[in-house]
């Protein structure tokens, strides 16, 4: 197992970033585009320069090469080698290694089998869909044996079914091997409900390092709450209708919690709180953020801060309003 840690790593997209990612956890890095998020992982595998130190457990591992760090490394492009078969694919890490015939054999038919893709070992590239390239590409990258395991972005051309299901077929392989997992995704929904830490990247800095049910909205500056939503409290949980109670009102469960599960807190997406002078949870608006061209509104209420959307545009800091919440996020406490 692999302990990672970084200290005081910058470089022309991140700034002073102190930051350890242990094993038997699940670190999901979250962030919008530009944040920092692919460098991050590219520091760690060594793929880009940087100043700083990067330790795995306790050794400096700051001037070895990529390919003596040993770490599985799977970019956001599949990049499979067009003119090869998938089994040519899965083994280039083995053959350039000059590993026996053997243990090639073994290897790769065990990661085809890991990845229900056994059957596509003779198709090329060309012949496969987006799934099941980056199946292939997981494959090719677990026959190499390293750690720690970074995923990059597995879901920008995946829908969301397939993404989830890509997820915890890795994650489940991961956790046989032991490997340290660090994932970069936009799926908010996913980050929330899976990571054992999440990191929040904002403009190369470390907003936020720990739980998901340990983020407190409040410290986020307004620019950051705007884009990723609020963290609050519940009242009581209803698993017999998979609703969370909130304030006096009821707010459907995104994913239904097993009765053993302990909610206390809901993650609420950006998009999903919005403006309604009906709603009986109610607050003040204490700051409007404008964010990719969509405004939105930051509401303290009695439950908590808030991130809510409107039809009107008239709203003013200060006015008294009304939140209507869609859907909640369970954070189950770990």
């Amino acid at each position: 197992m692999v302990r990672v840690l970084l200290k005081n790593v910058k470089n022309y997209a991140l700034h002073d970033v102190t930051v350890e990612f242990s094993p038997k956890e699940l670190s999901v890095i979250i962030g919008p585009n530009g944040s920092g998020k692919t460098t991050l992982l590219k520091v760690i595998a060594g793929l880009v320069p940087y100043e700083g130190d990067v330790f795995f457990n306790s050794k400096n591992v700051n001037n070895l090469p990529p390919y003596k760090r040993n770490v599985l490394y799977i970019p956001q492009k599949s990049s499979l080698f067009s003119h090869m078969k998938v089994w040519d694919n899965v083994a280039f890490c083995l053959e350039v290694r000059k590993a026996n015939k053997s243990l090639i054999n073994e290897r790769v038919k065990w990661a085809l089998e890991k990845l229900s893709i056994r059957h596509l070992s003779e198709r090329y590239p060309a012949q496969l869909s987006s799934g099941e390239a980056k199946r292939v590409a997981i494959a090719r990258a677990l026959v190499c044996e390293g750690n720690p395991l970074l995923l990059d972005e597995l879901e920008s051309y995946l829908d969301v079914n397939l993404r989830v299901n890509i997820y915890e077929e890795t994650l489940k392989i991961a956790r046989e091997l032991d490997l340290t997992v660090i994932v970069v995704t936009h799926d908010l929904d996913w980050a929330m409900s899976r990571a054992d830490k999440l990191v929040f990247l904002w403009s190369g800095r470390v907003l936020y390092s720990n739980s998901p049910g340990k983020l407190d909205s409040s410290l986020l500056e307004p620019e950051a709450l705007a884009w990723l939503g609020s963290v609050i409290e519940v009242s009581e949980v209803d698993r017999v209708r998979c609703n969370v109670i909130v304030g006096e009102q009821s707010i459907p469960l995104y994913l239904c919690v097993e009765e053993d599960f302990n909610v206390k807190r809901v993650y609420i997406p950006p998009d999903s709180a919005w403006i309604d002078q009906h709603s009986k949870i109610q607050g003040r608006i204490v700051n409007k953020v404008r964010f990719n061209g969509i405004e939105k509104f930051l509401v303290n209420t009695d439950v908590g801060l808030i991130v809510a959307r409107s039809i009107q545009s008239s709203l003013t800091i200060g006015e008294k309003v009304g939140v209507r919440i869609f859907r909640a996020i369970p954070l189950v406490e770990k």
